[in-house]
């Protein structure tokens, strides 16, 4: 846990204390204690997270509406669990794949590395070397890359994003701060 002190001396929001995403506290707790967590055991911790508290809300809440109903409240609430463990499932699945697709976008790179260390799957030198290049034209990004391989590659790159977050984070911290300090000096 970060203290508003170190906060205040990194620049960095308060709100940086608070998780990003449900799972990410229990996670971060862990890897501060100095054990490794595995980049699947971290994306079947957070969808679990994800996917109980939408069915247990979504649940409650059908059941609630049942108990004045004449049905009662128990098919209202099994029949809102699972609409909402679905709902959980396929919200969670949208946003670690936009995750994902932002950070091929953004750190092409790192996602292959991480792709070729973690999981043993190369990346076209001629990909990455697109992706870091926008300007080139007709060529395959790493987007499309990871796209167009199938549901098993884009399975891996979500399990790389998930690998190389730490480093992706540390970036994303380093460009604000950059930011911040542009801003500084412009407003001086």
């Amino acid at each position: 846990v970060i203290t508003r002190a170190e906060c205040r001396a990194r620049n960095e929001p308060l709100r940086r204390m608070v998780a990003d995403s449900v799972g990410d506290g229990l996670v971060s707790l862990i890897s501060f204690a100095g054990i490794s967590v595995p980049s699947r055991a971290r994306f079947v911790a957070q969808s679990v997270a994800a996917t109980a508290f939408s069915s247990m809300t979504l649940g409650l809440v059908c059941g609630q509406i049942g108990a004045v109903s004449p049905i009662g409240p128990l098919v209202p609430y099994l029949l809102g669990s699972w609409v909402g463990f679905s709902w959980g499932c396929i919200g969670f699945w949208k946003r670690a794949k936009m995750q994902t697709m932002i950070c091929a976008r953004r750190y092409p790179k790192i996602l292959a590395h991480a792709l070729l260390v973690h999981h043993n799957i190369e990346v076209p030198r001629e990909v990455v070397d697109a992706s870091h290049r926008q300007e080139v034209e007709g060529k395959e990004v790493l987007e499309h890359w990871i796209c167009n391989g199938g549901l098993g590659r884009l399975s891996f790159a979500i399990l790389a994003v998930q690998d190389c977050k730490e480093d992706v984070d540390e970036m994303r911290r380093d460009e604000r701060q950059k930011i911040m300090d542009e801003e500084r000096e412009t407003s001086q």
